[in-house]
């Protein structure tokens, strides 16, 4: 890129800065402990093909975010034949996963490199106070200055072009949307969000995942170093 066609960044919050695998690593493990159960590599599979599921149905506008993160553990205790309020479950766990503030190795850095040529703003689909607390609490929060876009404080979500709209508008870009640019590692919500709001993006794929041919990024991106060069810091 050989000038600067962009002002404003809308960054992915989960495995775009934040290291969530970690998070939700710790977070399952502490819950599975507390409530008495195995913190063994099965247990743990079950609760994320269940969690998985969920959040593609979200994505898919199936089910709202309130009914996901309780509904993932009725249907964990059910398969693992056990009594439990799923509610009281979820609330440990989001308690935990707040903790989770790590950044994946680089984010900082091209944070700061970025901060002083764009504006970066984290758009995310993750629950309110766990995604507040987890910034407020990463070395990269001030480099934010509270444009903080997440769907359930918005009342829509990623990939919905109305989630987008409404951070362009905060942000006093939604006159000049050819000069914001999505970036994320998720093709169904940030990349296909973009592609809705007439948007740029970077996939941000650091896994080497293929990708879907009926979604296209405008640009791809395998590390911090490669975001780093297409946008010229």
């Amino acid at each position: 890129m050989a000038e600067q066609k962009y002002r404003w960044l809308l960054f992915d919050a989960d495995n775009t800065l934040f290291n969530f695998d970690a998070a939700e690593e710790f977070a399952v493990t502490q819950t599975l402990l507390a409530y008495g159960l195995p913190a063994d590599a099965e247990t743990k599979g079950r609760y994320r093909a269940i969690n998985v599921v969920l959040w593609a149905a979200f994505d898919r506008g199936e089910i709202s975010q309130e009914e996901l993160v309780v509904e993932r553990f009725a249907r964990f205790l059910k398969e693992m034949e056990r009594a439990g309020d799923p509610a009281e479950w979820n609330d440990f766990y989001l308690h935990r996963l707040a903790e989770g503030s790590a950044l994946l190795p680089g984010a900082e850095e091209l944070c700061r490199k970025l901060a002083s040529r764009y504006v970066l703003a984290l758009a995310t689909n993750g629950v309110p106070f766990v995604q507040h607390a987890r910034l407020a609490a990463a070395p990269i929060g001030a480099l934010f200055d509270g444009r903080v876009y997440i769907s359930g404080e918005l009342g829509c979500r990623k990939p919905e072009r109305a989630f987008f709209d409404r951070a362009l508008e905060d942000l006093g870009a939604a006159g000049a949307r050819e000069g914001a640019l999505v970036i994320g590692d998720s093709l169904s919500s940030d990349i296909q969000g973009a592609r809705n709001a007439g948007l740029d993006s970077v996939w941000f794929n650091r896994k080497g995942a293929r990708r879907a041919e009926n979604i296209r990024p405008t640009y791809e991106a395998v590390s911090f170093d490669e975001i780093a060069r297409l946008l010229g810091v």
